[in-house]
């Protein structure tokens, strides 16, 4: 960790105290420190046993552990729990969601609130998991008014974020907690919906072998296995072509999921990322929360700090492998507006799709909105981009073709 973040301190434009001149400071002034930090801990997904825990740069500088005690906000890792939310509640990886300007009003509970995406730019009707894929702001804050308030903390704190508020900022992670906290409820989604509660110390024998302490391994059922391998899905997807792309050239190559996150004005930049052995979580940021440098975002200060520390767990011990699906993946034909079984009309209006479903998230009924006969599964009548398909209904309805 430490020389990742040196690298960091050597970026132009990089104007805080590095850690090279922290050993002209009193002690006194050792416990939070003004040059960058960071934090990791990996969590055995099996078990729930915490593997590796870094908590600062230097226990000798500073003793505080920023894994476990420090809060922040988490920023867009927690559009993971959003999208999970809704997916859960019906919404498919190819529904077509608006990535344009929120408008005054438009957001019950926050009339005023108008959140932007970090390019600054809006890139019009996509499928929803682009918008978890490329950290879409305007499309996550969108899922999560589909998803509903309630459902969302629901999620969450079934696994395990108590901090949550009920305000619509949450879409976008505007929030603290710790990084333990973050990390372990990541661990619902390799684990096919459950919760595997961390712990150190496994268990503790007297000196005639009597047990007086065992860990408490807690399960909890968090998520439908179904809804997991669709979220699972997706955020392979960040890895391979979304935010997190780079994880490749940084000499990370297994199979695995996750997402970035970065706060406002580049105060904290994050990742969390799983195989199906592991679940690893990693901080950056400065103790006084401050800009850190410009372009500060997760996939370039965390994400190479995730690299190096899964790269260093043995892989016969932890091997990643594909994430199976639940038993019974079929290819549906959906309509991507109303998340519903396409019918010909569907095809004809050129919102019809395929996609695998597990079971649990098969829809029950035709498309409400574009009434016919069900197509049948997989009907190769049905366009693999429903956003394209969508475009192109709009260009004939207006004449455009």
């Amino acid at each position: 960790m430490d020389g990742q973040l040196r690298k960091v301190e050597q970026k132009p434009g990089y104007n805080h105290p590095t850690r090279a001149a922290f050993a002209n400071l009193p002690d006194e002034e050792k416990t939070r420190t003004p040059y960058l930090q960071g934090a990791a801990i990996v969590l055995d997904n099996k078990s729930g046993a915490i593997r590796a825990i870094v908590g600062g740069r230097d226990y000798t500088e500073s003793q505080l552990n920023r894994a476990r005690e420090a809060k922040r906000q988490i920023g867009s890792t927690f559009k993971a729990f959003v999208y999970a939310a809704a997916f859960g509640r019906g919404m498919l990886p190819g529904a077509t969601i608006e990535d344009g300007p929120i408008h005054r009003g438009e957001i019950a509970g926050a009339p005023t609130w108008t959140p932007e995406n970090s390019d600054g730019t809006f890139k019009g009707p996509m499928p929803a998991e682009e918008g978890l894929i490329q950290s879409r702001n305007t499309m996550s804050v969108r899922v999560g008014e589909r998803a509903g308030l309630d459902e969302i903390l629901r999620v969450a704190r079934a696994a395990g974020l108590d901090d949550v508020p009920k305000q619509p900022s949450i879409y976008l992670g505007a929030f603290e907690t710790t990084l333990a906290d973050l990390t372990s409820a990541y661990t619902v989604f390799p684990n096919a919906g459950v919760r595997r509660q961390p712990y150190i110390i496994e268990r503790i024998d007297d000196v005639n072998g009597e047990t007086i302490y065992r860990a408490s391994h807690l399960e909890p059922h968090v998520l439908d296995p179904g809804t997991c391998w669709l979220l699972t899905a997706t955020m392979q997807k960040v890895m391979e072509r979304g935010t997190a792309a780079g994880v490749k050239g940084m000499g990370f190559t297994k199979r695995c999921a996750g997402k970035t996150g970065t706060t406002n004005d580049y105060h904290d930049a994050w990742f969390v990322g799983f195989t199906t052995s592991l679940t690893c979580g990693v901080w950056v940021g400065l103790d006084q929360p401050k800009p850190i440098v410009a372009k500060g975002y997760g996939a370039a200060l965390a994400l190479p700090i995730w690299a190096e520390t899964m790269n260093a767990a043995p892989t016969q011990r932890y091997p990643a492998r594909d994430f199976d699906p639940p038993a019974g993946l079929r290819r549906m034909a959906v309509c991507s507006v109303s998340n519903e079984l396409a019918t010909d009309a569907c095809q004809h209006a050129g919102t019809a799709y395929t996609l695998d479903l597990p079971p649990s998230r098969i829809p029950h009924d035709g498309c409400h909105v574009h009434r016919g006969s069900v197509v049948a599964s997989g009907d190769d009548g049905a366009r693999r981009n429903p956003v394209s398909g969508l475009l192109r209904s709009f260009r004939k309805f207006f004449g455009g073709e």
